[in-house]
């Protein structure tokens, strides 16, 4: 199984992005389609944002949607690039599946953890929303994972990292909503 997860995280490494916010901040974004990145919208500040490849090629990156409510953000690379990540509907994603969370914890370049997708929250947003469900996991997570993506074992994206509570259980946004928000985006 080693191997097989260490082939797993070569194969999604291109997809994954390092998002810089222009004030010295930074997270994670996942390539969507092949010129456009979801990232956590908590990360974007007011200013000029970059986006640095597995490469080390640094792109400017144009927010294209902010939804706050969803902490999800579109941002929209000058060309395209790579191949993005497959993406799997999250509610076929049975309780106890283990998923591997990848990002830039603590700076540290494109760092896995390893958990188990212990089943769905809700959370109260604004807005016409209302309830959010949002899945919850016990892979670490930690500064530099938001915006990253929760993988599935065969590296498909079933959401995209937010944020720690209690310590240990990683909240991530289910992947049905980023792919609804990308729909969005104008023509």
């Amino acid at each position: 199984m080693d191997a097989a997860l260490g082939a797993l995280v070569e194969q999604v490494i291109p997809g994954v992005f390092r998002v810089w916010n222009g004030h010295g901040g930074f997270g994670a974004g996942v390539l969507w389609r092949p010129e456009i990145i979801v990232t956590s919208a908590h990360l974007l500040t007011r200013g000029e944002h970059r986006a640095t490849w597995w490469t080390g090629e640094t792109f400017p990156a144009e927010p294209v949607i902010v939804d706050e409510t969803l902490d999800l953000a579109v941002l929209r690379l000058p060309r395209p690039v790579g191949s993005p990540i497959p993406v799997r509907d999250p509610r076929s994603l049975p309780v106890g599946s283990l998923v591997l969370a990848v990002g830039h914890p603590w700076g540290e370049g494109y760092a896995v953890s390893l958990g188990v997708f212990s089943g769905w929250i809700t959370a109260r947003t604004p807005g016409p929303r209302g309830i959010l469900r949002l899945l919850r996991t016990d892979a670490r997570l930690a500064p530099g994972n938001s915006g990253g993506p929760l993988l599935d074992v065969e590296g498909r994206v079933v959401g995209i990292c937010t944020m720690v509570v209690g310590g240990d259980q990683g909240i991530a946004i289910p992947a049905d909503l980023a792919e609804a928000l990308v729909r969005r985006i104008p023509a």
